[in-house]
């Protein structure tokens, strides 16, 4: 991209993207032209429901952050798929990293979620003359990634039953499904969504075990602007107003910017520091006639986009992270002109590796201490395989080299003593006695795309030993050239 700005695609529906797609769709529907001192509008949107952020599906259920308390083994290690969580171990334990992500718990297993996301390109159209054109005057360029279709995503809607019916029924929906469009460029070919409203259900019956280990479901932005300790923010926001009865014990905090762009106000709101998902503390003191209802109330500001929702966490010594179990997918039917061009495609990618091999082989004559008396002697040799046909030409090369050498010439010395990049000589390679320091073996094997070959039926002679030799050759004496130019060019001073 050109721009000097980018910006990070969220991987989640935050609850004030939901709320502000509602309220949107309310207002439409309900043909509100001062929807500020319309009655319902503020019971629903301030203050009667808590929206909270849509996260990825994943086992049916809604992922969440994963708490900041948790480690888990460095891949290679025996414990690779062990999580420790430091809320109940004493000393973090060596070969553990930080584990984080989005995902869910099922029994003592963690699954991550993955949301799949795609970037595309779109030609730059900023200035009043480029929106008449229809195009970029300059040729500029910018890149959009976004989440990609087809994934599904679960948010909540937190409130009294009374009040959820109400706003269920304001939106006129097709069977409980509507349609929204949310993001940024939603006006063209981004961020359409169906909503789909599931049944209204009672909140479950919070239980904790002995002790009280919290974790934010959603960030907590502090009344106060200036941005404490994470342990200044939990005490004042959270344990005070739980009462007396509780202090703070361990604390597993980090924090997040929270902006977003307000539609109705045609700019973007002041941007603030909040305590982020995933923070998880301990509470100090019995778990007994603690208020859980609480804790769907929201903590802190801002609390009708969802935000401070905290969420009962219970540690383990037992978890481990799995992997969900790969769907079976059937192999594809392509057209034979997609064949025609993917076979194409990787064609030029092979070429193109090739030339790399050549440059980097190139590369290694620099530690040879006479290539700078060579420019010459490469150029003969390019010369020379330029005039021969293409059919069989490492055999035509070999025969025409043959030819070409003289005993006790400049040019057999040289070609026994200039090495490639693997030690073999000029000579041994050129006539057969040894390969080249890359092959055409190698390109498929480095490249890993067998399984590409297999998947259009790519046989080995659509790229022949003839093609590979001659872009080889052709680029690495071409490299050589250089190489020696500029050797002599800095031996000169």
């Amino acid at each position: 991209s050109n721009a000097g700005i980018m910006t990070d695609t969220n991987l989640i529906f935050s609850g004030s993207v939901i709320r502000g797609a509602l309220a949107r769709r309310f207002v439409e529907v309900q043909k509100l032209k001062d929807e500020a001192h319309d009655k319902l509008f503020r019971e629903i949107f301030y203050g009667g429901l808590k929206f909270l952020p849509a996260t990825p599906e994943i086992l049916n259920q809604r992922s969440f952050v994963f708490p900041n308390s948790l480690q888990k083994g460095k891949s290679g290690t025996p414990n690779e798929h062990e999580i420790k969580d430091l809320l109940i171990v004493e000393t973090p334990p060596r070969g553990y990293k930080t584990f984080k992500g989005l995902g869910v718990l099922a029994g003592e297993k963690f699954y991550r979620a993955q949301v799949e996301t795609n970037i595309f390109m779109h030609m730059s159209r900023s200035s009043e003359t480029e929106r008449l054109a229809g195009k970029s005057i300059d040729g500029g360029i910018y890149n959009y990634e976004s989440i990609d279709a087809e994934q599904n995503f679960v948010g909540e809607i937190l409130g009294d039953e009374n009040i959820l019916g109400k706003l269920i029924n304001s939106l006129d929906t097709d069977g409980g499904k509507l349609t929204v469009y949310v993001g940024r460029s939603r006006f063209t070919q981004y961020g359409k969504c169906l909503v789909t409203f599931g049944q209204i259900e009672k909140i479950p019956e919070q239980k904790f075990t002995d002790k009280i280990f919290l974790r934010l479901d959603t960030p907590l932005i502090p009344a106060d602007d200036s941005f404490l300790s994470a342990k200044k923010i939990l005490q004042r926001e959270v344990v005070d107003k739980l009462g007396e009865n509780y202090s703070l014990g361990k604390v597993f905090a980090s924090s997040v910017e929270v902006d977003n762009f307000v539609v109705s106000w045609g700019m973007k709101r002041p941007r603030v520091m909040a305590l982020a998902a995933g923070s998880v503390f301990e509470l100090k003191n019995s778990a007994e006639n603690f208020p859980a209802e609480k804790l769907f109330a929201g903590f802190g500001m801002r609390t009708a986009e969802g935000f401070g929702q905290l969420r009962i966490w219970q540690p383990s010594k037992n978890f481990t992270l799995e992997k969900l179990e790969a769907e079976e997918i059937s192999k594809p039917e392509f057209s034979e002109e997609t064949v025609k061009l993917a076979k194409k495609i990787l064609t030029a990618h092979l070429l193109e590796q090739v030339r790399l091999y050549a440059h980097e082989d190139a590369e290694d004559l620099r530690r040879q201490y006479n290539i700078k008396n060579l420019t010459h002697f490469f150029t003969r040799l390019n010369k020379i395989l330029a005039n021969l046909d293409k059919n069989n030409l490492r055999e035509n090369f070999k025969t025409q080299l043959e030819i070409e050498i003289r005993d006790g010439s400049k040019f057999q010395t040289y070609l026994n003593n200039i090495y490639m990049a693997k030690e073999q000589k000029f000579y041994d390679v050129f006539t057969g006695r040894d390969e080249l320091p890359h092959e055409i073996h190698d390109l498929i094997k480095d490249l890993d795309l067998e399984k590409v070959r297999q998947e259009i039926n790519f046989k080995e002679e659509e790229f022949s030993d003839d093609e590979f030799f001659s872009e080889y050759m052709t680029n690495y004496l071409r490299f050589a050239r250089k190489i020696a130019a500029d050797e002599g060019r800095r031996a000169r001073g």
